[in-house]
């Protein structure tokens, strides 16, 4: 049989390509591209760079009241002369390294740790945007970073310092994000309050107030609404998005999955088989233990719940982009597929779905649906290939 180790190689060199490719793409056009990179982000950045974030009355749009503390690392670009093509590359990078150790936390192999973090971060919902200006992408990021440490509580004060500046940059970066900070402390609360007294209560709160909560209190000293442009629990706003993504899910289910495949391809089933694998579990079962699996798939499903809440516009590429607000939802259930898959050793199996959903993306034309032609003759044809090297094996022995 093919080893995990050599299906994590060629995932790695599938990796490679991509990383290679908009790092030079990135370099040759070092101007991003129109839209939200120049209507909000780069600006939100370089209001951090002025100081001008501390004085938001001359700001020229509502967007640029914005969380800005993943722009601060933006700014730094900015700063140092970088292209800001190149900002959401590292961030993906780093994502990466963080999906990998997320992996190892819940106790996958190596390399098949290794598949899944490679896996995430080749999906087109992150190629799409690395030479972007956005930071969505660090979202996932301090998202993942949370779920490290709050997997493993210690009552050390730096453990505290550490969860404090995680947790504030995630509320920091994105006011949805908020969200996610919740449902993860839901889940994650009664481990924590066993470690906790005041002192590192207070460590906590110095970094979570500074990365994350700072933006809430400016805007509410300044506009009176602490989620500002939203119109959040009676706080007025702007009236920026007439959609959500439940709404348009009703008028246009077709193009909505559409939408999620071209972004996730053969992992957009994550979400059904999550739901179906918690209902033979809870309901037909009824098997309530919380292990790995289980906890991943739920945590998984809120956010995706929460995901169908946020703001979104009818606009064909906009339903697309809108699922690069998603990761806190595909993150849990993608990996919680890969300990299901573990859990009844098909390591490998998910290895050949991980490497074709890669090669999708190489093509020239970018046709999602073949994925649900040729995965599964791959996967037959390698069968074949594993039984005769089998059988081979055994007359020679």
């Amino acid at each position: 049989m093919v080893k995990i180790k050599h299906l994590a190689n060629i995932c790695l060199i599938i990796a490679l390509y991509y990383l290679t490719y908009h790092i030079y793409a990135g370099i040759i056009s070092p101007i991003p591209s129109l839209g939200d990179s120049w209507d909000y982000h780069i600006p939100i950045a370089k209001t951090i760079l002025d100081g001008n974030f501390l004085h938001p009355s001359s700001f020229k749009i509502p967007q640029w009241y914005y969380p800005g503390s993943s722009e601060a690392i933006n700014s730094l670009f900015i700063l140092i002369h970088i292209p800001l093509t190149l900002s959401n590359i590292l961030a993906s990078v780093v994502l990466f390294f963080c999906l990998w150790r997320l992996a190892l936390v819940f106790r996958l192999r190596y390399y098949y740790a290794l598949i899944f973090a490679l896996t995430f971060t080749t999906l087109n919902v992150v190629i799409r945007w690395l030479n972007a200006v956005s930071i969505d992408v660090w979202v996932g990021v301090f998202f993942t970073l949370a779920i490290i440490l709050l997997e493993n509580p210690k009552k050390s004060l730096l453990y505290f310092a550490k969860l404090g500046f995680v947790l504030g940059m995630l509320i920091g970066s994105k006011y949805t994000a908020s969200l996610f900070a919740v449902v993860l402390m839901g889940f994650y609360i009664k481990s924590i309050l066993r470690v906790v007294n005041i002192y590192r209560i207070l460590t906590f709160l110095v970094p979570f107030s500074v990365f994350g909560l700072f933006w809430y209190i400016r805007n509410y000293l300044v506009m009176h609404n602490p989620f500002y442009p939203l119109e959040v629990v009676g706080f007025k706003g702007k009236l920026l998005f007439t959609e959500r993504v439940w709404s348009i899910f009703l008028k246009h289910p077709l193009q909505m999955f559409d939408s999620a495949f071209a972004e996730y391809k053969i992992w957009s089933f994550v979400v059904l088989i999550a739901f179906g694998w918690l209902v033979y579990k809870f309901i037909i079962k009824k098997q309530y233990h919380m292990d790995s699996i289980n906890k991943l798939f739920l945590l998984g499903l809120i956010n995706f719940l929460f995901f169908f809440t946020f703001p979104t516009e009818e606009q064909p590429w906009i339903m697309v982009s809108s699922f690069r607000y998603s990761f806190p939802a595909f993150i849990p259930l993608i990996l919680g597929v890969f300990l299901l898959a573990a859990k009844y050793r098909k390591e490998e199996l998910i290895g050949y779905i991980a490497i074709g959903n890669m090669i999708m993306v190489i093509s020239l034309g970018y046709y999602p649906k073949l994925v649900l032609l040729y995965i599964p003759i791959a996967i037959i044809i390698f069968y074949f290939i594993n039984k005769y090297e089998r059988k081979s094996i055994t007359k020679m022995s």
